[in-house]
């Protein structure tokens, strides 16, 4: 699955909580409140608010940059040993520079040698302890954000499933399917026999479609191949489809019923007549995407549509944090492009 960079998590308290906290560690180490009030508490107050903000903020925007890198839940062990170490490099040369400037300036009484060596240790436990919050605060978030997203797919999924019953088992869908048979039986046996296998593999995917939002390339390709001998029953050599498939791309996954509902629209919008034939094609791309396409000659009457296939379409790839589809109309042609997902 594409990776895409993450929306920064809103940790604005979670920051100030922790700089906060490690504003009073550092006071309380230094027994900073055991001298009378003065200029030097003053002084040491401003310099730990500053050395414990730059230590959280670089910190965290290293951890930022490995989240971009790993940014899924299953890697945060991955994630958190791999920035340990350089949160931990980056808080105690945080902690020389702080001394280092002490020093060279003459702020207060200047930090001896092993106040560098001592700050090694002490910047581990820092470092632990930023880390932890912050990877706590995020992992929680993304465990609300991915509640969320899976409800509002599961919404999305609920929908088109909806759709494309009440556009698949109308009556009128109904009735030309049983007058193609009742035709066929009388005409062809083998043929009607045939048809009822295929449509009785359409109804039973779409009865089952809702039992996972995501199937993979070949099982949908399936599913098509059945729906399409529906339709090219009905329209003869109106109707055509040709696939390009790469076996490579078989195993990627799909939203359910997105090149149902494709085919669905290019039929529905589309001129069909022997004089007139209307060729759809599905093409898998090198770069991993699928296009559905087809000759664009729109029928004279507009054909009433709640143009909820394609928003759906492209609702459900956005929550999965997938590229964004594209439609591309010319005179001649229509065609919809859609990622596909590496399982």
């Amino acid at each position: 699955m594409t990776n895409h960079p993450l929306k920064p998590v809103d940790d604005r308290w979670v920051r100030i909580s922790g700089i906060s906290l490690l504003l009073l560690l550092d006071l309380y180490s230094a027994q900073t409140f055991v001298h009378s009030f003065g200029l030097a508490t003053v002084k040491a107050v401003l310099e730990f608010l500053v050395l414990t903000t730059i230590t959280w903020e670089v910190n965290r925007w290293i951890l930022v940059r490995f989240r971009n890198w790993f940014p899924l839940l299953s890697e945060t062990k991955k994630r958190i040993l791999l920035v340990l170490p350089v949160c931990w490099v980056a808080s105690v040369l945080v902690d020389w520079l702080d001394m280092f400037v002490v020093n060279s300036t003459g702020y207060h009484a200047p930090y001896p040698l092993t106040s560098y060596i001592n700050s090694i240790p002490g910047a581990l436990i820092y470092c632990v302890l930023i880390v932890g919050v912050q990877e706590a605060a995020y992992y929680f978030a993304r465990l609300i954000k991915a509640e969320k997203e899976t409800e509002a797919l599961k919404k999305e999924n609920l929908q088109t499933q909806l759709e494309s019953l009440k556009q698949q088992v109308s009556p009128h869908f109904l009735f030309n399917s049983l007058n193609t048979l009742s035709y066929l039986i009388g005409d062809d046996a083998k043929q009607a026999e045939k048809f009822l296998d295929e449509l009785s593999k359409v109804y039973r995917y779409l009865l089952r479609n809702n039992e996972n939002e995501l199937t993979n390339l070949a099982t949908e390709m399936q599913f098509i191949r059945s729906y399409f001998h529906l339709l090219k029953t009905r329209y003869g050599d109106s109707l055509h489809l040709q696939l390009a498939i790469e076996p490579r791309f078989e195993a990627y996954l799909l939203p359910s019923l997105t090149l149902q509902l494709l085919l669905e629209n290019a039929v529905k919008h589309n001129i069909i007549h022997k004089t007139q034939p209307l060729t759809v094609q599905i093409i898998t791309r090198p770069d991993g995407l699928l296009t559905v396409k087809n000759n664009l000659q729109k029928k004279v009457q507009n054909v009433p549509s709640t143009r909820i296939g394609l928003a759906n379409i492209a609702a459900k790839f956005r929550l999965l944090n997938q590229r964004e589809i594209t439609v591309e109309e010319t005179e001649l042609e229509f065609a919809v492009t859609v990622p596909l997902m590496n399982g």
